[in-house]
C-alpha cells in the first residue's frame, strides 16, 4: 500500500478522527520533499504534529522550530548550557531538585547535534516522502488495537519508555528512530500547554517500515475482535439490581439455552472456558446443553459468540 493506502486503512479500521502524521528528519544532503510549506511563524515539534493531523505539510529548519530543547534532542542544534543542565525543570517546578532532573535528561534519546538538518511533517495520505515514524493522536481503545495488532504476528508483549517529558521529540520520534519499535506516549507539560490535543487523547509513534504489516495484521483484528468488542458482546443484559455487591458470592448461575434457536455451531462449547456447555444429539439434531451449570463463571462468551442468541444467563441468589 502507497502512503495514501495506509493511511485511509488506518482511519478506517480504526475510526481515526485525526490524520495519522508523517515525520521525517532530513540529513544534511537530503533534499527538502515536494509539496512541503515552511510555517509562517515558528511552531514546536508539537504544534507542528498538530498543524499536520489537521492537513498541512511543513517542512521546518531550526530558525522555524519554536523548541529549543525539541530541536536539540532531535539533533536540528546543539543544547544550550542552561537547558543542558535541567535548570529549567526546577524553575517551572517540574522536577524537585537539579539531581532528578540531570537524571532524566541523561536518560531520554537524543540525537548528535548537526545529525539533522530539519524536520518535515505531513497527513500520511500527502505524504510525498518516506517517512521515519508515523505518529498517532489517538484514543486508549485505538492504542490498545495497534499493540495487539504488532502483537498479532510475533505474540510478543509490549515495554514502552516513556515520561512525562518532551513527548513528541524524545518519545515518539527520536525513541522510535533509534529503537525501531513502536512507542506510546501521554503527551507532555509542552505538548498539552500549546496544542490541542484533549484530555483523552494520547499519542503512539510506529516505525514507517512496520506500518504495512501492521495494517495488515489489523485488518485480520477488523474480522471479529474489533467489532465484537465494541459492541460490547459480553456485557450481561440484565442486571439484577436486587443482589448487593456484598451478596454477589452467593450467586448461582443458570445456563439457559434455547433449543428451537440452537442450530447446532458448537461456538458455546467451543468458546465455554470451563467446559459448562457440550454439545449433545436431540432428535438426530446437535444442539447445546449446559451440563455442569454450576462450574459457569458468567463470563458471558458463549452468549456473546453464539450467532443465534440462543443462550441466556439467568443469576439468582441462594436461599441456603
Amino acid at each position: 500500500m502507497n502512503n495514501k493506502e495506509l493511511a485511509e486503512a488506518f482511519k478506517n479500521m480504526l475510526t481515526l478522527r485525526w490524520s495519522p502524521v508523517a515525520v521525517k528528519l532530513l540529513k544534511p544532503d537530503e533534499p527538502i520533499p515536494d509539496n512541503i510549506s515552511e510555517p509562517s511563524v515558528p511552531l514546536r515539534h508539537c504544534q507542528a504534529i498538530t498543524v499536520a493531523r489537521r492537513g498541512n505539510s511543513l517542512y521546518m529548519p531550526p530558525s522555524k522550530h519554536a523548541c529549543p530543547d525539541g530541536s536539540a534532542i532531535m539533533g536540528l542544534v546543539p543544547m544550550s548550557p542552561k537547558l543542558r543542565s535541567g535548570e529549567l525543570y526546577l524553575l517551572f517546578k517540574k522536577l524537585p531538585n537539579i539531581e532528578c532532573a540531570q537524571k532524566m535528561i541523561a536518560s531520554r534519546p537524543e540525537f548528535e547535534a548537526g545529525e539533522y538538518r530539519a524536520s518535515v511533517v505531513a497527513p500520511l495520505e500527502d505524504a510525498t516522502f518516506e517517512p521515519d515514524v508515523v505518529i498517532f493522536t489517538i484514543y486508549p481503545e485505538q492504542i490498545m488495537w495497534l499493540c495487539c495488532a504488532s502483537s498479532y504476528g510475533s505474540g510478543e508483549r509490549h515495554v514502552f519508555h516513556t515520561s512525562g517529558y518532551n513527548s513528541t521529540c524524545a518519545d515518539l520520534t527520536v525513541q522510535v528512530m533509534k529503537s525501531q519499535k513502536m512507542n506510546i506516549s501521554f503527551g507532555c507539560y509542552g505538548a498539552r500547554a500549546i496544542s490541542d490535543i484533549n484530555d483523552f487523547e494520547a499519542y503512539l509513534s510506529v516505525p514507517f517500515n512496520q506500518l504495512q504489516s501492521l495494517a495488515e495484521s489489523l485488518e485480520k483484528l477488523s474480522v471479529k475482535s474489533i467489532p465484537e468488542a465494541r459492541k460490547k458482546i459480553y456485557m450481561p443484559p440484565v442486571i439484577d439490581r436486587g443482589i448487593s455487591s456484598d451478596q454477589a458470592g452467593t450467586c448461582s448461575v443458570k445456563v439457559r439455552i434455547n433449543e428451537d434457536r440452537c442450530d447446532g455451531c458448537g461456538l458455546c462449547e467451543a468458546f465455554c472456558p470451563e467446559a459448562v456447555i457440550e454439545m449433545k444429539l436431540v432428535d438426530n439434531t446437535s444442539k447445546a446443553a449446559a451440563i455442569a451449570s454450576e462450574k459457569c463463571c458468567a463470563c458471558y462468551t458463549c452468549v456473546g459468540q453464539c450467532p443465534q442468541k440462543a443462550i441466556q444467563l439467568e443469576l439468582f441468589q441462594d436461599k441456603s
